[in-house]
């Protein structure tokens, strides 16, 4: 049930971000983390993905900075829903992503086409601009950053496996 609630909420969430643009979307932001945090019992899962979130939405700030890509709505340098996808989306990998992990081929391949995909959703749904050189770099980026992503939210445990090993001899 935690997978299935993970990906609504998520999906949710996206949908309102996209569609409605509003500052808003961080308030379904906030429960969507407290949800995860509190009612599924993931309040130190939540601090480890904050390295993810920031990444991400440092990211989109240098598209949002770029040519290439101009997203719509209110926010200070980036718009308040930029924020609130990467408040959640980051929620989603230990999740109804997890079957992603530990495979790299298929973390580059869904990078591309769901990560890639949502930004050119994003764009049919009125919130963005984007050449479309923009989008195949963004498509070709999000094959590296989501690997790269499994890659940081894996660091603690890969810390673990080094520490009792060097521990053992």
């Amino acid at each position: 049930m935690d997978k299935i609630a993970n990906y609504a909420l998520f999906q949710i969430g996206w949908f309102l971000a996209v569609l409605f643009q509003s500052p808003w979307s961080l308030l379904w932001a906030l429960m969507f983390v407290g949800v995860h945090a509190f009612a599924f019992n993931h309040r130190k899962e939540t601090w480890q993905l904050l390295p993810v979130m920031l990444i991400g939405l440092s990211i989109d700030l240098i598209w949002h900075l770029s040519p290439f890509i101009e997203y719509l709505g209110l926010g200070f340098v980036v718009p308040t829903w930029i924020i609130a996808l990467w408040m959640i989306f980051p929620l989603t990998l230990n999740h109804s992503l997890a079957w992603l992990k530990g495979r790299l081929t298929l973390q580059v391949l869904f990078g591309i086409l769901g990560g890639g995909g949502s930004y050119v959703a994003g764009t049919k749904l009125g919130a963005a601009n984007a050449t479309p050189l923009g989008l195949l770099l963004v498509a070709s980026a999000w094959g590296l950053w989501l690997p790269f992503f499994y890659w940081i939210i894996d660091r603690p445990r890969r810390k673990l496996l080094i520490n009792r090993s060097v521990g053992a001899r």
